[in-house]
């Protein structure tokens, strides 16, 4: 194309080409235009400056860790990646010791609770043990050495220490009174196998006992429920009338006849025993204040039935007794304390629900016929049920 030039580089070299026109010598077909030293002509210019190297180009870190063993892109700072620790190999185990004997097993049970004054105690070894050694190595406050029996299995692996008595146990006369004594006892490091090495450590045991409630019912002091009825249908006379605080058993002579005495004696019961409770007992008691004639002679023993009536009378004299316990007394006088025991009466009352627990007093001969009195006194105020029972 004419008036126009074109441009081409090659290498470093630019060529200016052209076209021949107006104003360009004759027979010049081109110039050439050194681009650099060097190619061509030397040329005049000064060499121009090293161009400044180009600020490397910032990147934002990538989202992720790279890839263990790849490089990190352009501009990254890479980060040590750390192996999944290897796990420690597990220390080789001990060596076997030389383990003494021990105690395996102990009767009652460490910390047991409700344990009978009586219980032996029982000590089961790992080994056979030296006898001699063990026994020396027992120490107890409550049950000393001294007051203990000793005795071993055939094999020496058991030890049996029995108390020489019951011990006492903590008395109260209520439940929440009651406290419970704790007994301990030690077995020290000194007792040894019969091989003769030592027990592996000193043990300790305790255990705590049974607690007692025992307390004392009066006997009510209504004449309707506790004091005597005559066989001839009236209550009685003298010191044995309604208005008096005395029972009467025995006989009497009314009006030229020899009448039966009959005593009653009812005890309350407030509440039901705890359901946990055991060994209950119960003993009536009363006192003789004064006799009349003489009644363990001439009526024979003095009997005593449990019974149950609404009030003293004459259904209450002739009514069938639940139980015959037997003579409370052959023989009596005045100052004379009565015991007898009525703990599967007591206990019947209190399976039945019954609110009372009701006795009767009888001679084993209702009357010997001689006119004449023959009777026991007692005083309400001495008449009492003792009861007692155990709870853990």
């Amino acid at each position: 194309m004419r008036g126009q030039a074109r441009v081409a580089a090659f290498s470093g070299v630019v060529l200016v080409l052209g076209a021949a026109g107006c104003g360009a010598r004759n027979g010049e077909l081109f110039d050439e235009v050194l681009a650099s030293p060097g190619i061509g002509e030397p040329s005049s210019e000064p060499e121009p400056a090293a161009p400044e190297p180009a600020a490397p180009i910032e990147e934002p870190p990538p989202s992720g860790d790279p890839t263990p063993g790849e490089a990190p892109l352009v501009g990254q700072i890479p980060r040590v990646i750390q192996p999944p620790a290897a796990p420690e190999p597990a220390p080789p185990d001990d060596p076997p010791s030389e383990v003494g004997p021990v105690i395996v097993a102990v009767s009652p049970e460490d910390g047991a609770r409700g344990v009978a004054n009586d219980a032996p105690l029982v000590l089961t070894f790992s080994e056979p043990m030296d006898q001699a050694s063990t026994e020396g190595a027992y120490q107890s406050e409550l049950v000393p050495s001294r007051s203990v029996v000793f005795s071993w299995n055939e094999d020496s692996t058991e030890l049996t220490i029995a108390p020489g008595e019951p011990l006492e146990y903590g008395v109260g006369s209520a439940v929440e009174l009651a406290e419970a004594r704790r007994v301990s006892f030690f077995i020290s490091a000194s007792a040894s196998s019969a091989a003769g090495e030592p027990l592996d450590r000193p043990y300790e045991f305790s255990f705590s006992l049974l607690r007692r409630v025992a307390f004392a019912v009066p006997a009510l002091a209504d004449r309707a429920m506790s004091g005597n009825y005559r066989s001839n249908d009236s209550y009685g006379t003298g010191v044995c009338a309604e208005g008096e605080v005395n029972m009467c058993v025995g006989d009497v002579r009314v009006g030229g006849q020899s009448e039966q005495y009959k005593g009653f004696i009812s005890f309350e019961l407030a509440a039901p025993l705890p359901a946990d409770s055991r060994q209950v007992s119960a003993e009536l008691s009363l006192q003789l204040s004064g006799t009349s004639g003489n009644p363990f002679a001439g009526l024979g023993d003095l009997l005593l039935e449990h019974v149950r009536f609404d009030e003293i009378g004459l259904d209450a004299f002739a009514a069938d007794a639940l139980d015959t316990l037997g003579p409370i007394a052959s023989a009596g006088e005045a100052g004379a304390e009565l015991r007898a025991d009525v703990s599967a009466p007591l206990l019947a009352d209190l399976a039945s629900l019954e609110a009372l627990s009701q006795y009767r007093l009888a001679f084993e001969d209702a009357t010997n016929g001689n006119r004449a009195s023959d009777a026991i006194i007692s005083a309400l105020e001495t008449q009492r049920l003792d009861v007692s029972f155990l709870v853990p």
